[in-house]
């Protein structure tokens, strides 16, 4: 595999390896990795090595730089630890390393947190726009419902006025009977009266009647329409905030079981184990 394809972790610990003249198999069994190809795999395929697999290879070789293994900053060995035995002192050295590590995360995680941040902002601006173009709309449907309903109004007054003026006309014609009778004239006349308050009444309860679906059929229309822009908008900020919080709590957990148990960090402390002396580069 080409170094174009290994990951950059890969490349420099191969090149770290090749510094102490340890075949991969031996450098696998110097550093306490049961199985050797684990360290092949890292090293002639290019995976990257696991938080657990580098703790094992600086718990071995403590002047091996973290920081230059995991992001390339600093230098491969740490000045001062290149021929020291393994210790609290050098393992806590180490550990240092990955204190920067986690800032940088953490530093990271609060990146992470802006953008979603911003995302939100910009979802809520639109839901404000959506809600006021939604009321705008709303309002002008509305302005055109009422007059609509003044029309109506109107043109009701338009035929009450002509079914007066047709009653003032059939009583004037009446006058002019002179063989017309004033109780025929008063039935009669009540009679239209009678007919008139009906009509009236009936268009009056059927106009209400029509109006009152209309207006409330319209209001319901307006609450749903911005019940479903709010309802669509918190669906979308719901689904991103928690995908975030998951993946931000999963990394910061992992990272802290991985980097700050003093049991694994330490695993041999009191119980020194035999160090072979590097071969010679050739």
């Amino acid at each position: 595999m080409s170094d174009n394809e290994k990951s950059p972790q890969s490349i420099r610990l191969d090149q770290f390896r090749q510094k102490t003249g340890y075949t991969i198999t031996q450098f696998s069994t110097q550093c306490g990795i049961p199985s050797p190809s684990t360290m092949h795999k890292i090293i002639s395929e290019g995976k990257t090595p696991s938080p657990k697999i580098l703790k094992k290879i600086i718990t071995r070789f403590p002047e091996l730089n973290h920081d230059w293994v995991v992001l390339g900053y600093g230098e491969m060995i740490v000045k001062g630890l290149q021929t020291q035995e393994t210790s609290a002192k050098s393992l806590e050295i180490s550990a240092q390393s990955t204190y920067q590590y986690i800032i940088q995360a953490l530093r990271d995680h609060d990146f992470a947190l802006n953008e979603l941040s911003k995302s939100l902002n910009k979802t809520v601006d639109l839901i404000d726009r959506s809600t006021k173009d939604t009321t705008e709309r709303a309002r002008i449907f509305t302005s055109v419902q009422q007059a609509n309903a003044v029309d109506f109004f109107d043109n009701l007054q338009t035929k009450i006025n002509g079914f007066e003026t047709f009653l003032k006309n059939e009583i004037e014609k009446f006058k002019l009977l002179e063989d017309a009778s004033r109780v025929e004239i008063r039935s009669y006349i009540d009679k239209l009266d009678k007919q008139r308050t009906a009509k009236n009444e009936a268009d009056y309860k059927k106009l209400s009647q029509k109006i009152h679906s209309y207006l409330e059929d319209t209001r319901n229309k307006q609450e749903q329409l911005i019940e479903k822009q709010l309802e669509l908008g918190i669906q979308k900020l719901s689904k991103e905030m928690h995908k975030n919080a998951v993946a931000q709590t999963d990394f910061a957990i992992k990272s802290l079981l991985d980097k700050f148990s003093v049991k694994r960090l330490m695993p041999s402390l009191g119980k020194p184990t035999k160090v072979s002396n590097p071969k010679p580069s050739e």
